[in-house]
């Protein structure tokens, strides 16, 4: 059964036309596809790639944050072995991702062939491909490009072919494989409703046959669901400090206001105006089309409501958002493209990729490689470590949660200073400034609705400035009169820079290296000057220092 058996306008017209741009507009996509090969290698890591690339550490450690929305740490199992290069690893597995993505732009371009022509189905999924943050983000290491390409297939499945048992089970794997990768996967509902709506009312046999055939595919996505979950479940240690976040991140998710991220919506208009237009013109194009065929362009472009709402509305998101969009704006474009010509509206569409690729930072890559080679150096085996994100993958953070805003809100909302335990326990060696309340504490202030008042001040008194952003652990030692107490968490080897001084009545001189247990000693300075007492088995020295420079962009 076909999606539409009639001919569309745009068909029509497209026999009309003097040249048919297919070939160039398919080539037009092959170079950004082989562009964006180039930026897996020359694009750096954005926070969320390192965290959810640190949930495939934690994975084969038996522990998680959570269940849902890390089935990808399953999937990606293999990247550690691909190198000993975080980053390396990281880039084998944003090449999956560009496969994902060149999964989704194939989907709509074929979901839109029902709606237009070839020609303008070619030209919708361009669109789609270099449509702002898609092009930047279609190929970074989140669910997002594994959402849109599975769901994306799955509702040209139950487009397009025949409601066969085999069918409705492939449909509903794939649904339920994509609840798994995302809960905002549960965002696509209206799209597949309009679909199921219009398999219904365009049924050539038994309207009830159909009806139980399209009900069988959510209960398959359900129960796939919860296969994968059990399996997935297995063997897992969930940190228990993530629940509340889990909860709070669920409220929040409800109850955070309208239009959080708006900047981001913004940008995107700006960065992809086409998409824009065809959003607008659409529904001025649909009094000249059937009923039921403007039923699932509505439902394709119902997703734009989670903008209002929903509160991680990131660049990222527009990868997985976009692709029904697209889809449904065909008519629009096919519009356009009559009317000032493919070869007219090709500038406009390729803006936002030309933009993209002369204002990225690409040293930003080379300084993240070098601190976690640092890091690595300095700690050979995994060492725990606080930071807003999971950028030292394959160690642990002591924090594994803190992740944005909500789990920040969590954290204080709890009231219980973990942080600062861990640090008592001895089980931080370094610490990443990488987010405000972290650089505020290590710079001994304090930042209202964030951490604990005991963190901050464990923060600001065991550890000592490394270069860039990373601290490490140890004591700064600063001349008082007469013996004072000395507090060291991490029991082992500590190296003294700077100067003289008496612990416990051992002489330490600048350079020396001393095994103090946990606990409380006794200090005593021999001059005037401020000594750097580290948490190391020699003074740390960098091989070759930092360029000067953010190691994390924004996006």
């Amino acid at each position: 059964m076909n999606f539409f058996t009639q001919t569309t306008r745009e068909e029509a017209s497209s026999q009309s036309r003097i040249k048919d741009y297919s070939k160039f507009i398919f080539a037009t996509m092959v170079c950004l596809f082989l562009t964006q090969a180039a930026l897996i290698f020359l694009k750096s890591m954005n926070w969320d790639e390192f965290l959810h690339f640190s949930q495939v550490y934690d994975l084969a450690n038996g522990r998680l944050v959570w269940f849902f929305q890390t089935l990808q740490s399953r999937l990606f199992f293999w990247a550690p072995a691909v190198s000993p290069d975080i980053i390396t690893q990281l880039q084998a597995a944003r090449f999956v991702m560009l496969g994902f993505e060149i999964v989704a732009v194939m989907m709509v371009i074929l979901l839109a062939r029902q709606f237009v022509d070839r020609e303008i189905a070619l030209l919708t999924g361009l669109v789609y491909l270099a449509g702002g943050y898609t092009f930047a983000h279609g190929f970074s290491y989140r669910p997002d490009p594994m959402a849109a390409a599975t769901l994306m297939t799955a509702l040209y499945v139950l487009a397009r072919r025949d409601l066969s048992v085999w069918n409705i089970l492939l449909t509903g794997s794939l649904v339920g494989l994509a609840g798994m990768m995302t809960v905002k996967s549960i965002f696509y509902l209206p799209c597949f409703a309009g679909i199921a709506v219009f398999r219904l009312l365009e049924s050539r046999s038994s309207q009830g046959m159909t009806l139980l055939r399209v009900a069988a595919v959510p209960v398959v996505a359900v129960i796939v669901f919860a296969v994968v979950l059990v399996v997935h479940m297995n063997g897992i240690q969930i940190h228990q400090t993530a629940s509340a976040s889990v909860v709070s991140k669920s409220q929040s998710f409800l109850n955070s206001g309208l239009f959080l991220r708006a900047q981001y919506t913004i940008a995107q208009a700006l960065m992809a105006p086409l998409i824009l237009i065809g959003i607008v013109l659409l529904p001025f194009l649909m009094p000249g089309r059937s009923r039921n065929e403007n039923i699932v362009l509505a439902s394709l472009l119902v997703p734009l409501v989670t903008l209002i709402f929903y509160r991680n509305t990131y660049p990222y998101f527009f990868v997985f958002l976009l692709a029904p969009v697209c889809v449904a704006i065909a008519p629009s474009i096919a519009l356009l493209a009559r009317r000032y010509s493919v070869l007219g509206i090709l500038p406009i569409v390729l803006l936002s990729p030309i933009k993209f690729l002369f204002l990225e930072d690409y040293d930003v890559i080379d300084r993240q490689r070098a601190l976690i080679n640092e890091v690595h150096r300095l700690f050979p085996e995994p060492t725990g470590y606080l930071a807003y994100t999971g950028f030292i993958s394959d160690y642990p953070r002591i924090i594994p949660h803190l992740i944005s805003g909500i789990g920040l809100k969590s954290y204080h909302e709890k009231g219980d200073a973990l942080i600062a335990r861990e640090i008592e326990r001895g089980n931080v060696g370094f610490v990443l400034a990488d987010s405000p309340p972290v650089i505020a504490a290590l710079a001994g202030e304090h930042m209202p609705e964030s951490f604990q008042p005991r963190d901050f001040a464990a923060l600001r008194d065991n550890f000592i400035h490394y270069q860039g952003d990373l601290w490490l652990a140890g004591k700064l030692l600063c001349p008082a009169p007469g013996e004072q107490p000395l507090t060291l968490f991490r029991a082992g080897l500590y190296s003294l820079e700077g100067g003289v001084v008496s612990i416990d009545g051992r002489r330490m001189a600048d350079g020396e290296t001393f095994d103090f247990a946990a606990g409380e000693h006794r200090l005593l300075y021999e001059n005037g000057a401020c000594l750097k007492l580290w948490a190391l088995p020699e003074v740390p020295r960098p091989k070759v220092p930092f360029d000067s420079g953010p190691v994390m962009t924004n996006f």
